[in-house]
Parts: structure tokens; C-alpha cells; sequence
């Protein structure tokens, strides 16, 4: 590797730039008309190595960005570590089988639906306890790693519809996001239905329309002819509306 330093000559103004090779390349001139022993101020504004097949230059001090991915880092770790070991802990949180504790700042930072929990004088406030009940004990650790910050992609995958509907019940708009652009991802023949019913369920326009999309523009409803009757003894009126609209758009008579 060799090393750029870009330096400033604080007398003159100047700033140079120079590629170090070897110490002859630290040697550089300057002009001047004065003889005799004087002091050069140099301030070095940037140290930078150079990888020895080419390539761009990086700098040996921590830019801007770096220093905040360790600093992410480092947060993530001890929130990690707050809801693994509870620590200062100040809320239980009820689920259908099991109970687990939390931060009632993280749960209000987090949601609007907690936070006026906490800030009323509602039963939670009092009691700081919480019940989930329609959440397993599994997907509500899953809920707050996601709150925590440190949540996994398996995790997330698994629980996506659960989450979904925590999401929902308790505002959390970028769960809510995420989960809709997940199940955007794998629609199938096996799900697109429930997936249409969810959709609906959550007021999830992007979802629905991609639904109706794989049902009727590619054709798929064929391939749940068996499932649809039961689908539409169930569904709500303006969604079976909504299906029989898109019927109209994508249906060419011949």
C-alpha cells in the first residue's frame, strides 16, 4: 500500500498533495528567497492509503459515517442486552403463554398506542403491566427485538403475520411498512387469498392491488377455483366489489 497525504504549508497558503512511496518522496522544495535556517509550519489535513493495484484512496481516520456505524453498533449491542437480561426493566408484558419484560420508554418511543398507555392514568400505567394475550410468547419477542433494533431476517419471516397485526393495533407505521413489502414478495396460489384477506383486513392498498394483479392479470384464479367459493362466503362485500371491478379491467371479450 502506499500512503497520500494531502498537507497545507501554513506560510504560503499552499495545499500540495503527494503520493508516498518511499522516504525520498517525504523530501519535497520550496521556494524561497531567504537563506539561512527557518521553520516550515505543515499541517497534515488528511492521511489516506492507496491500495497497491489501484483502486480509490481511503482515509486512516474514521470518517463522519464510520464513526456512526460503530456508534449504531455499539447502541444496538446494549439494547440487545437491556431486553435479554431486562435490565432496569419497569414492565411485564402478558402474552398467551408466557410473560416477558420490557422498557416502558422503548414501547412509548415506539408506538403512540403505548405511549398514551403510560401517559394516562389507564391500568397500564398503574399496574405496568401489559396484556398481549393475542401474541405468543415467541412472536412478541419477536415484536420487541424488532423495537429493539435487533431483530432477525428468520424471525421476521416466521412472524411476519403476527407482526402484522401488532403492528396494526398498536401504530407502528415502519412494522407496518415492512411487513406489506414482505408479503408482497411470495405470493403464491397457496396464499394469495389469505394474503387478499389480510390485505383487506389492514387497509394494505399495495398488498391488495398486488393480489388482484397475480388473481386476474396473470390469470392465477384458476388456480383456486376451489377456494374461492369459501373465500367468498366470507369476505366482505365491497372487497368482493372490488374483485369483480378488476374482473371488468382485465377481461377483453373476444
Amino acid at each position: 500500500m502506499f500512503l497520500c497525504i494531502n498537507n497545507a504549508i501554513l506560510h504560503h497558503g499552499v495545499v500540495h498533495e503527494r503520493l508516498l512511496r518511499n522516504c525520498e518522496d517525504f523530501v519535497w522544495p520550496v521556494d524561497s528567497t531567504f537563506h539561512g535556517r527557518f521553520i516550515i509550519d505543515v499541517e497534515f489535513l488528511d492521511l489516506k492509503i492507496c491500495p497497491v493495484n489501484g483502486g480509490e484512496a481511503s482515509s486512516i481516520w474514521p470518517s463522519d459515517g464510520l464513526l456512526q456505524s460503530v456508534a449504531a453498533e455499539s447502541t444496538l449491542r446494549c439494547l440487545s442486552r437491556m431486553l435479554e437480561e431486562a435490565i432496569h426493566s419497569d414492565v411485564t408484558i402478558n402474552t398467551a403463554d408466557g410473560t416477558l419484560r420490557a422498557h416502558k420508554a422503548i414501547l412509548s418511543a415506539s408506538s403512540p398506542v403505548f405511549q398514551s398507555m403510560f401517559r394516562h392514568n389507564l391500568k397500564e400505567k398503574e399496574s405496568s403491566l401489559i396484556y398481549i394475550e393475542d401474541m405468543s410468547l415467541e412472536s412478541c419477542t419477536t415484536l420487541l427485538s424488532y423495537l429493539y433494533g435487533t431483530i432477525k431476517q428468520e424471525d421476521f419471516w416466521k412472524h411476519r403475520l403476527a407482526l402484522l397485526g401488532a403492528a396494526n393495533k398498536y401504530d407502528i407505521a415502519d412494522l407496518k411498512d415492512a411487513c406489506e413489502e414482505s408479503l408482497l414478495e411470495d405470493i403464491n396460489s397457496a396464499n394469495v387469498l389469505e394474503r387478499l384477506q389480510e390485505a383487506w383486513l389492514y387497509q394494505l392498498d399495495r398488498l391488495k392491488k398486488g393480489c388482484l394483479t397475480y388473481l386476474f392479470d396473470f390469470g392465477k384464479i384458476y388456480d383456486v377455483r376451489d377456494e374461492v367459493n369459501n373465500f367468498f362466503r366470507q369476505a366482505d362485500r365491497e372487497l368482493m366489489l372490488e374483485m369483480f371491478q378488476e374482473v371488468l379491467t382485465v377481461w377483453k371479450p373476444i
